[in-house]
Formats: C-alpha cells, sequence, structure tokens
C-alpha cells in the first residue's frame, strides 16, 4: 500500500501557540467541518479530513510560523470534539518532530505550509517534490523510509 501525505494546519487565527502545544501533547489534531474546498475541488478539506483513512500520514504547520511534526492518524474522526461546535479532531501517532522552526520558503503548492490551505494532499505526482521541500528538510526522512 502506497502511504497518503497530508498537510495538516492549525491556523494562528484559531489556535495560540500554547492551543497548538497542547493539541500535540493530546495527541489530537482538529479541522472544522465547514472549511472550504480549495479552487475547484468537489470536496471540502473539513470531509477529507473526516474521510481520511485510519494510517495514513499528515505534517503539521502552525498557519506557516513553523512545521511542528509528522503524524499518522490512528484513528477516525470524533464529530463530538473538545474545540466545540463544528470542530472534528482525530487522534494521531506520533512519529517525528521538525529538525527544525524555520519557515518555509519553497515552493508554492497548496500542500506547502505557505499556501492558506488547512488539510490538502500531496498528489502522487508530486511525492518526489514534497521529499525535496518538507520530509528530508524538516524530518530528515526520505520516501524510502515509508517504502517508496
Amino acid at each position: 500500500m502506497k502511504p497518503k501525505f497530508w498537510k495538516l494546519s492549525h491556523g494562528t487565527e484559531f489556535f495560540t501557540h500554547q492551543a497548538l502545544l497542547d493539541a500535540i501533547e493530546r495527541k489530537l489534531v482538529y479541522v472544522h467541518k465547514d472549511t472550504h474546498a480549495k479552487g475547484t475541488s468537489p470536496k471540502q478539506q473539513g470531509q477529507n479530513f473526516l474521510e481520511a483513512a485510519v494510517g495514513e500520514y499528515f505534517y503539521l504547520t502552525h498557519g506557516n510560523n513553523g512545521i511542528y511534526l509528522l503524524g499518522q492518524f490512528s484513528g477516525p474522526a470524533n464529530i463530538f470534539s473538545t474545540m466545540g461546535a463544528g470542530w472534528l479532531d482525530r487522534p494521531f501517532r506520533y512519529i517525528k518532530s521538525s529538525s527544525t522552526r524555520d519557515r518555509y520558503s519553497g515552493l508554492k503548492k497548496w500542500w506547502a505550509p505557505s499556501d492558506h490551505s488547512t488539510f490538502m494532499s500531496v498528489p502522487d505526482g508530486e511525492l518526489a517534490v514534497f521529499e525535496e521541500c518538507i520530509l528530508k528538510p524538516y524530518f530528515e526522512i526520505a520516501l524510502a523510509d515509508f517504502g517508496i
């Protein structure tokens, strides 16, 4: 099975730095169910978060203020979130912290931290770019570590 990767952003307008750290400590990530679709995508980002499979990977950002960790969904989305009405949360397995807190300044992609998106998948055709822009510089991990 080929792994799937997502960018997941806890936006600075909804999450203080402390709230982000608290979420990480609880091993929960959040997306609002009404987070809009990007471009011409037929699905809202909130719906994608709800439907992402257990076992898929994500990297967590705080807007473009830093990349924090690489995680793996360990359970389904919970619609009765501790964040309140409309929010979804999901448990995750911690894989690795980012080795740097440098802001991302690489290519402009919907799955990149610099894009104003919340939950975007990395297309299969862009995995090599994802490896060079995110996995290697922030986590010192290669796609080969995932069997790709």
